[in-house]
């Protein structure tokens, strides 16, 4: 366990420090009566019975705390990649039913003003330039939460290039206000004059990548820091989505099997691959081929998804021209909604991807899974949080899938399930240490 003070200590400025130290100290308080001894152990390996059990993790909490300002969760949920809208509805649950925070006092923060639903997002994500309109003229400035992924990585002209189409382009161009897209130097937050010299707090969420200047900037206003792939180290906060929202996943994979018309026995295997560029027929029928084999080998179907359709991300097309190569049966679902997405992958008999928030849903789901890998973020997560038995980052030729799938899962099904639920407890209890830690500075309680 990383040490809560040497973490606070090397990231927060100085004139932080009382503030900090104090909520530190009240940080066994906040998790000894939030924090459940371990209710969502799965004890079974059938989905809907995990799922019941890990429903336990949403306890009430009738908590009294000590400050109550609005709170930015800034992050790429203004565009759609099912994994970056995860981000926020993980952190929005928590602090919700674990830090006293009512719906309302929650802002969704990005480089344009969009609503999101259609995609399973949020109603109402505001431009960074609204929300600092709204906060200067708060009472009390608010707070911001950097919600993850690789944001480090991302300026303002890549998080543009992303958008979904030529008005939203058009409307970032005119919203922009910091060169770093989804991270947002806090200061920037507070009153112009502060003549009450007014403060504020910024926390990074598991973030991952590397930045530049702009990014750095915001980076280094942070009062906490969890990073995914190297210390202070904390898992993705994705590995929660399972035991937060059990009933959204529930409702998205039984809508998920009537739009294929499934029965809930149907096997297949939910394919997911980013379109990089564009594969050359040769490489479709090559893996086409290695898909067959799959298929054959697990006696299933493959169903073709999306993990984003934003700019750089899936392309129904591309999955066409795949099924098009293939001898077996297979289909193009064409969902584009955060909960179909994970209820698809929580039906599925194994899960082939390039997604990292793809290969997390398998992990969490406790499915066969291979990733062909496309950048180190897929390593390092493997690496640090799945378990050993796991198939470990590919990045061969791709015929070997069904030969790893096999030697990695099938021969002991019963152990590959069982080490991975225990490392899925794990993770699960590393991020809410962190939840913790960092929803102490936000809302610290007050003991009665």
């Amino acid at each position: 366990m990383t040490d809560s003070n040497s973490i606070i200590m090397s990231h927060a400025s100085t004139k932080y420090m009382f503030l900090l130290g104090s909520a530190l100290v009240c940080s066994q308080f906040f998790y000894s009566h939030t924090y459940l001894a371990r209710p969502y152990l799965a004890r079974t390996f059938d989905t809907t019975e995990t799922l019941k059990l890990d429903s336990a993790l949403l306890v009430g909490n009738t908590t009294k705390y000590g400050r109550n300002r609005k709170v930015v969760l800034l992050g790429p949920h203004d565009r759609y990649n099912f994994g970056d809208l995860l981000f926020a509805k993980v952190i929005s649950k928590l602090l919700v039913t674990r830090a006293g925070y009512s719906p309302n006092e929650i802002l969704h923060g990005g480089i344009v003003s969009i609503d999101m639903t259609r995609y399973g997002g949020p109603q109402t994500v505001l431009s960074m330039r609204t929300i600092q309109d709204m906060s200067r003229s708060a009472e009390e400035p608010y707070d911001i939460v950097f919600t993850g992924g690789e944001a480090l990585g991302c300026d303002h002209e890549c998080a543009k290039g992303m958008m979904m189409n030529e008005e939203l382009r058009k409307q970032a161009t005119r919203e922009h206000i910091h060169n770093c897209a989804y991270l947002f130097p806090k200061h920037l937050l507070l009153p112009e004059n502060n003549i009450k010299r007014l403060t504020n707090y910024a926390i990074i969420n598991s973030l991952g990548g590397l930045g530049g200047k702009a990014c750095k900037e915001a980076e280094d206003t942070a009062d906490y820091v969890a990073y995914r792939d190297k210390g202070p180290l904390h898992p993705d906060s994705a590995v929660m989505t399972k035991a937060l929202y059990p009933d959204e996943i529930q409702r998205a994979a039984k809508e998920v099997l009537e739009e294929l018309g499934f029965s809930d026995n149907q096997k297949f295997v939910a394919v997911q691959k980013k379109e990089g560029g564009g594969m050359v027929d040769s490489e479709l029928r090559e893996l086409a081929l290695v898909l067959d084999q799959v298929a054959r080998g697990m006696n299933a179907k493959v169903v073709f998804f999306a993990a984003g359709t934003a700019p750089g991300h899936d392309s129904f097309d591309m999955y066409e021209q795949l099924k098009s190569f293939m001898k077996e049966d297979a289909i193009v679902y064409r969902g584009e909604h955060v909960w179909k997405v994970v209820g698809l992958v929580s039906r599925a008999s194994a899960v082939l991807s390039t997604s990292l928030h793809v290969r997390i849903m398998a992990f969490i789901f406790f499915k066969p899974r291979v990733t062909w890998c496309t950048g180190p973020k897929h390593e390092t997560f493997i690496r640090l949080w799945d378990t050993k038995e796991s198939a470990p980052c590919f990045t061969g030729k791709m015929h070997q899938t069904w030969k790893l799938l096999q030697s990695h899962y099938m021969s002991d099904p019963g152990r590959a399930r069982e080490t991975t639920a225990a490392k899925y407890n794990e993770v699960v209890d590393l991020y809410l240490e962190s939840f913790a830690k960092y929803s102490m500075l936000l809302r610290p309680p007050v003991e009665e």
